[in-house]
């Protein structure tokens, strides 16, 4: 069946007329005659009765017109799609961004982005970083700010940002906030409150409290890193997450004293896959930041 086919036949269940019918198609009665029938032979049987000065739908046209018709609507829309996605000035850029990671550091490009690109459009999914990871792999992300993973895939083409330190997130007027580091030790007298999806900074913890000898006492769990955030400031805990993390109010987050307890941040793309305006112009203003600047990171 061709498409050509189903939009003859609705003109004719429009007009029930085969003269009008092929003027309104901008074709000769004999050329829209021939596809009606072909049309009919596919279907198994008459959709018109042709009589000297009336035509009218068969049982079969009354019950196929109404697929025809959306046939006809979906190819309609699927085309208009088409030229509108031909008619932007980029893809759609998607980003994914490290859970524990807030998103604000993106700003400053995404900004940079919108001025070069006025027509540019995103779309950010928050994940751990095994899981943003899969979902490029699988090409339902451009690219990822994620944490350096341990056995990366030889495609993964990655850019290391920053160093990202471990930080323990107190409530205003605890103990450990008075301090300008917190050693390890200090950590098996406290309630710790976790993520219910596993993340680095667990593996970490349980890393560098085995490194100590130390026996750390998971109480609460939250689903979400805004969740532990206020957690934290309603003073139901303290909490280990990182220095690039999405800022509260009522917390302050002070850097363990070990100095292995950091993460390698990197921003990735797959390697081989072309790169398209917005994405190419996103590596490149995320690369060219200066990430050694403290306030620049946070900006």
């Amino acid at each position: 069946m061709e498409l050509f086919q189903v939009r003859y036949f609705l003109a004719l269940a429009r007009t029930l007329n085969f003269t009008r019918a092929a003027e309104a198609c901008h074709v000769s009665q004999p050329a829209l005659t021939r596809a009606i029938q072909r049309l009919e032979e596919e279907l198994g049987g008459p959709l018109l009765h042709r009589e000297r000065n009336l035509t009218q739908l068969t049982a079969l046209g009354r019950a196929m017109l109404p697929y025809l018709e959306a046939a006809h609507a979906a190819a309609e829309s699927a085309a208009a799609e088409a030229a509108a996605f031909q008619r932007r000035d980029c893809e759609p850029l998607r980003l994914g961004i490290e859970t524990t990671l807030s998103a604000h550091i993106l700003a400053p490009a995404l900004r940079a982005l919108q001025q070069r690109l006025p027509g540019f459009a995103f779309a950010l999914t928050e994940s751990a970083s095994a899981d943003l990871l899969e979902r490029m792999m699988a090409g339902e992300l451009d690219s990822a700010l994620m944490v350096e993973p341990a056995k990366p895939p030889e495609r993964l083409q990655r850019w290391r940002l920053f160093a990202d330190r471990y930080v323990v997130l107190c409530p205003l007027g605890h103990p450990l906030a008075e301090l300008h580091e917190i050693p390890i030790q200090a950590l098996s007298k406290e309630s710790l409150l976790g993520r219910e999806q596993p993340s680095d900074i667990e593996q970490a913890l349980d890393r560098l409290c085995a490194a100590a000898g130390v026996t750390p006492k998971p109480r609460h769990r939250c689903t979400s890193e805004d969740q532990l955030r206020q957690m934290v400031a309603a003073g139901l805990g303290i909490a280990l997450s990182a220095e690039h993390g999405a800022p509260a109010v009522g917390i302050v987050a002070r850097p363990l004293a070990d100095p292995g307890a950091r993460r390698d941040i990197v921003l990735a793309a797959i390697a081989g896959r072309q790169h398209g305006p917005a994405l190419a112009t996103f590596l490149k203003l995320m690369r060219a930041r200066d990430w050694r600047d403290p306030e620049v990171s946070k900006s």
